[in-house]
């Protein structure tokens, strides 16, 4: 069995007629060995946006990425149809992401661009599980990236918001409470619960009461 740790960054938009689209994709492949899990590989590939490929200033604030970067990149068929072949489907895997927002961008960009969804089974949300096993009192806050780090004693290695990045060390939390993870078989089309990635919290926010804007709002903060 293969675990796919994977993480998307995506254009910041504030006007709504036009949503966010992908623009990073990065992903660890995790496998077990004889003595425990490690990281086989990774993938990286920067994605051009289609419907609006200049980027804006809030979204290389908030990313890193730069215009170079997304002019020289694939357009998301591409830049999936190379992911895809990465990961393999002939072995059986699990997608992992932090967070609902990866899977149902992923979901919805294959769907506009045409792409086969049989690939995208078996996701998991190791962000909400992992905030009810670190959570203090009985009570349960939707941890981000850098808070379920720091309660692992884990440093954060590399850049927040760049896929690869984030990916790597969504890895690190994932294999540190790998044995205390309980991992789901889906389809695509199956029906998960919304939400959205946690970018931005405070200590008295609880469940599902953290600020929706943060990612907007709040564009330096940690996830």
């Amino acid at each position: 069995m293969q675990y796919i740790i994977y993480d998307l960054e995506f254009t910041v938009s504030r006007n709504a007629r036009y949503s966010s689209e992908i623009i990073d994709i990065g992903a660890v492949k995790v496998v077990q060995g004889d003595d425990g899990l490690y990281v086989a590989d990774t993938f990286h590939s920067f994605v051009r946006p289609s419907n609006r490929p200049v980027l804006s200033t809030d979204t290389v604030q908030f990313t890193g990425i730069t215009q170079r970067d997304i002019d020289a990149a694939p357009l998301f068929p591409e830049a999936v149809k190379e992911f895809i072949a990465w990961l393999g489907t002939d072995s059986p895997y699990y997608l992992c992401a932090w967070g609902p927002d990866d899977r149902q961008k992923l979901v919805s960009h294959c769907r506009t661009h045409h792409v086969d969804l049989g690939w995208i089974h078996n996701t998991n949300d190791i962000q909400k599980q992992i905030s009810r096993l670190l959570g203090s009192n009985g009570k349960y806050r939707q941890l981000s990236l850098s808070q379920a780090l720091e309660l692992c004693n884990i440093d954060f290695d590399g850049q927040q918001h760049r896929a690869l990045d984030d990916a790597v060390n969504t890895a690190q939390v994932f294999m540190y409470h790998f044995d205390r993870i309980t991992l789901v078989h889906n389809a695509a089309d199956d029906e998960e619960s919304r939400g959205s990635k946690l970018v931005y919290s405070s200590p008295e926010e609880e469940q599902e009461q953290y600020s929706p804007f943060g990612n907007l709002a709040n564009l330096f903060k940690d996830r």
